[in-house]
């Protein structure tokens, strides 16, 4: 199974925006527009507040090429846009590392970094019970 939960506030630079030209701008808005046309699976742009914003959802029964997808798209956002600031939530129980936790994702100042998750994993028990069974690394 997998579960990715994510969102991403875009803002054009990271400090004073008024550092930057309308040219600067309209060249960072025309790159994220480029990067979002890919249509990626899970992915909605929503206009809030005068602020432009990325939610992403997606969940399936196997890791697909759509949950690189999305956190590239995150990534690309993120890196156009270096004051873009937001998070993903990433969830593969095949994944032979990170099979009972959570991987995040935090993209701020330009840049994508990942951690281990430690509010909602391990993931048993802290979210689902411990049934006694024994879950080896190697099956997978």
């Amino acid at each position: 199974m997998v579960e990715l939960h994510g969102w991403l506030t875009i803002q054009e630079c990271y400090g004073d925006e008024d550092k930057l030209t309308q040219t600067e701008i309209d060249a960072i808005k025309s790159e994220i527009s480029l990067i979002l046309s890919k249509q990626v699976t899970g992915i909605t742009k929503r206009h809030a507040n005068g602020g432009t914003y990325l939610d992403a959802l997606y969940c399936a029964n196997h890791r697909t090429d759509e949950v690189d997808d999305i956190i590239e798209v995150f990534s690309d956002v993120a890196k156009a846009a270096d004051g873009s600031y937001g998070v993903i939530y990433l969830r593969d129980d095949e994944n032979a590392v990170y099979y009972n936790e959570f991987q995040i994702f935090v993209f701020k100042q330009g840049k994508c970094t990942k951690f281990k998750d430690d509010k909602l994993s391990p993931c048993i028990p802290e979210i689902e019970a411990d049934t006694g069974l024994t879950i080896s690394k190697d099956s997978y």
